[in-house]
């Protein structure tokens, strides 16, 4: 019985010394908030002394914050001290496992110690400050807007120093601030208003946690004088003492729209060009305009689709405001159209759940013909041309053998006058469309020079590029150029261009046609 009693007090001493004042672990935060973060210190005494690595704690990332050491000396034997602090963020409950130090070549273990995460809780009334949550609508349907506000109280009495509000985050739901925040006396208080306009983007049923206000108020501490301890020599410090306080939490459901739409509101629609006619390979620049109602940051980009022509769309330009307590604003994309034969824009349609009448509507664009000149024409059936001997046939009369020569002689000079100057004609109308022509490809040769000039000139991409747009279906140089610009511009992609690439096509080009001619 004796030697079970010895067993048990040695295992009690050996376990105590595992939990010596050679090792210690200290919650600074036993309990925190929501979004607060802890802080634990682990404390070991010794000379050789190695921590345990703690990389998470029940699966939230663990960051070391600072390191101290001292040291003693005690009946002539001296002692380090380091002490380790640590921090992390949990958004629960949790428990520091116990954790093993080697010191001097021995393991000693901490004790677990749990922190524990709050329920915050909103002021009342009375209270020196107090935060509140309100929104307009708490059942929304995808794509609907509701005004968030927030509103900040406090007591006339109350002293503070500076005030800072955490922004509204919400998941699944855009935030947008609107106007200036609103001051005024109620009761007791003083009373801020900030004003936001919440988007529903997702479907389902949703919390929005307490909105976390930090106070701020100067506290002034003094400081002693030293080596004198007289208070003539005391300093007096001022510094800022910080007090949390929360809004209440809001819970939010939101339908979704039929055939998975996601934009809610009333719009319009309208597309327009700056030509109805143009030259082959010249643009037509298209504009579309979507206006109304809603979430107009949710209209997506338009993509064309055009047999026979090329498109190069601009970056859509969104303009919103909030008027007479609704969200309203415009959608404008610019299109670039090029094409070497007539094309049709199609139709342009938009989609959207009519907050008016309650169900999905459609609103389309008109299509708009665009005529090409120098096109090719559907070709036609040819015109019916008689031979001069019929035309002669169909008017001769019958002649009769016994006429006057001379008259017979007459008509056959009449008849060569008529070719002659039918020779003449076709000869003169040669050498006017050869000079044409000649004319044509010298403007051609002096354009293609300009080309060259304004190509080497272009101090920007967007202005290479409104050069090379005309030309965008006469070569995959030009083509693909077009294309890595248009990514250069609009998707701030750093593509480089080669010019000379550019140079050597247009040079090229202008030795192809003097060679033709």
């Amino acid at each position: 019985m004796k030697q079970h009693l010895g067993k048990l007090i040695l295992l009690i001493l050996f376990t105590a010394a595992l939990f010596s004042a050679n090792v210690s672990l200290t919650v600074n935060t036993p309990a925190i908030y929501k979004g607060d973060s802890a802080s634990f210190t682990i404390r070991a005494t010794g000379d050789d002394i190695t921590f345990p690595k703690i990389e998470e704690i029940e699966g939230f990332p663990v960051h070391q914050s600072g390191t101290s050491s001292s040291y003693s000396n005690i009946n002539g034997k001296t002692s380090k001290s380091i002490a380790k602090t640590y921090r992390f963020s949990p958004t629960k409950s949790v428990t520091i496992p116990a954790l093993s130090v080697m010191i001097d070549g021995k393991s000693y273990t901490t004790q677990a110690k749990k922190i524990s995460l709050l329920e915050p809780k909103a002021g009342k009334s009375g209270d020196p400050y107090i935060l509140e949550l309100k929104v307009g609508k708490k059942e929304l349907k995808v794509g609907e807007s509701t005004e968030l506000k927030i509103t900040y109280k406090q007591r006339v009495d109350a002293k503070v120093n500076r005030v800072a509000l955490s922004e509204p985050k919400i998941d699944n739901f855009w935030v947008k601030k609107i106007g200036k925040q609103k001051q005024y006396v109620q009761g007791e208080y003083v009373v801020t208003e900030y004003r936001y306009l919440i988007f529903a983007q997702k479907s389902g049923r949703f919390h929005i946690d307490p909105i976390v206000g930090n106070i701020g108020r100067a506290v002034q501490s003094r400081m002693g004088g030293g080596f004198f301890n007289d208070p003539f020599f005391n300093s007096v410090t001022t510094q800022l003492e910080w007090k949390k306080i929360y809004s209440n939490p809001l819970n939010l459901t939101v339908q979704p729209l039929p055939d998975n739409l996601e934009l809610y509101g009333d719009f319009t629609i309208l597309a327009s060009v700056d030509k109805r006619v143009v030259d082959a390979n010249k643009p037509v620049n298209l504009t579309i305009r979507a206006e109304g109602v809603g979430n107009i940051d949710d209209v997506q980009k338009f993509d064309l689709n055009i047999d026979n022509a090329v498109v190069y769309a601009d970056k859509p330009v969104i303009h919103s405001s909030f008027k007479n307590g609704k969200y309203q604003g415009e959608f404008i994309e610019k299109v670039a159209i090029i094409g070497d034969r007539n094309y049709t824009i199609p139709a342009i349609t938009l989609r959207f759940f009519s907050a008016k009448e309650n169900k999905v509507k459609t609103v389309t664009t008109k299509p708009i013909a665009i005529e090409v000149k120098g096109s090719p024409k559907t070709a036609t059936a040819p015109a019916k041309v008689e031979t001069l001997e019929k035309s002669e046939k169909s008017k001769e009369q019958p002649k009769i053998e016994s006429q006057n020569m001379q008259k017979s002689i007459v008509k056959v000079e009449d008849k060569k006058t008529k070719y002659i100057y039918l020779a003449i004609g076709f000869i003169l109308g040669a050498l006017i469309t050869y000079l044409l022509l000649r004319l044509q490809k010298r403007e051609a040769k002096s354009k293609e020079n300009g080309i060259i000039k304004q190509i080497k000139n272009a101090k920007d991409d967007k202005k290479l590029f409104d050069i090379l747009l005309p030309y965008a279906n006469e070569s995959s140089v030009i083509s693909d150029t077009l294309k890595a610009l248009e990514e250069n511009i609009y998707k701030k992609a750093n593509n480089k261009i080669e010019k000379q690439r550019l140079y050597d096509y247009f040079f090229d080009r202008e030795e192809s046609e003097k060679t033709q001619q």
